[in-house]
């Protein structure tokens, strides 16, 4: 039995021994009067236990229902997780298979073309005076990292700044050769090389994607502590840039 009813059957017996009470040097008719009056109020009582008690067992089922919901809700969630863990290793397995089936790719395409990839790019980049043409250069380090021609886009960018480290598109170069390193796998020698974009040109447009791969760089080295550091540098200086609404996405939920 619940507070409430404990309470209205004091209020009914404290009603009923004043009646009683009140009864014993009252005239007859008072006495049928305080009786009904008595009687409508435990008929009242009556009621008001019939009401509570309804109104505890719609409580109670609404507080199991929601229960119910919340578990199910809840095994729901854990199910989901597990499936997205599960895809994740895939995916993660399969940019492997992808990441060395492209290194092995790479290095065929190496043997096949290095020879007259270096003879045009030679004959591109240079004009009749021996001088070095820098846009031919460029276009031509940048079409190898298009054919996917990783290695020799590297070189041919790390060429191109040899002779060229100021030019409008040195920043792009640089960025490339971080590009190309990622794009075989080689994270690790990725870093030091966006590193360069960020120091040596800190105000080129290329700075963001350049934090951005740093961060990824890391993240697939597992060392998440520098990975977040990179997103938060790149979220700190360039709030606004698509680079830091991706780097929040990467960040852990506070």
């Amino acid at each position: 039995m619940t507070r409430k009813r404990h309470l209205l059957l004091s209020a009914a017996a404290l009603s009923a021994a004043g009646a009683i009470a009140a009864a014993g040097c009252a005239p007859g008719g008072y006495y049928n009067t305080s009786q009904t009056a008595l009687d409508s109020l435990l008929t009242t009582q009556a009621e008001m236990i019939k009401r509570v008690s309804a109104l505890e067992k719609k409580v109670d089922a609404t507080r199991e229902g929601l229960q119910a919901t919340r578990a199910n809700n809840e095994a729901k969630m854990a199910e989901i997780s597990q499936r997205l863990d599960v895809l994740g290793g895939q995916l993660e397995e399969s940019g492997a298979r992808v990441t060395r089936l492209a290194q092995g790719v790479d290095t065929v395409k190496h043997r096949l073309i290095s020879s007259d990839s270096a003879r045009s790019a030679r004959g591109a980049s240079f004009d009749t005076t021996g001088t070095p043409d820098p846009e031919a250069m460029y276009q031509a380090a940048y079409s190898d990292v298009a054919a996917g021609r990783y290695n020799l886009a590297r070189e041919a960018f790390q060429t191109y700044l040899r002779y060229f480290s100021d030019t409008e598109v040195a920043d792009n170069a640089q960025y490339w050769i971080g590009e190309c390193y990622y794009a075989t796998g080689d994270f690790a020698g990725a870093i030091p090389e966006f590193q360069k974009v960020v120091q040596n040109y800190p105000k080129a447009d290329k700075v963001p994607s350049a934090l951005l791969k740093i961060g990824l760089s890391y993240s697939r080295l597992k060392n998440p502590t520098e990975a977040n550091k990179a997103y938060r540098t790149l979220i700190q200086k360039y709030p606004r840039s698509p680079e830091a609404a991706a780097a929040k996405e990467r960040l852990p939920k506070q």
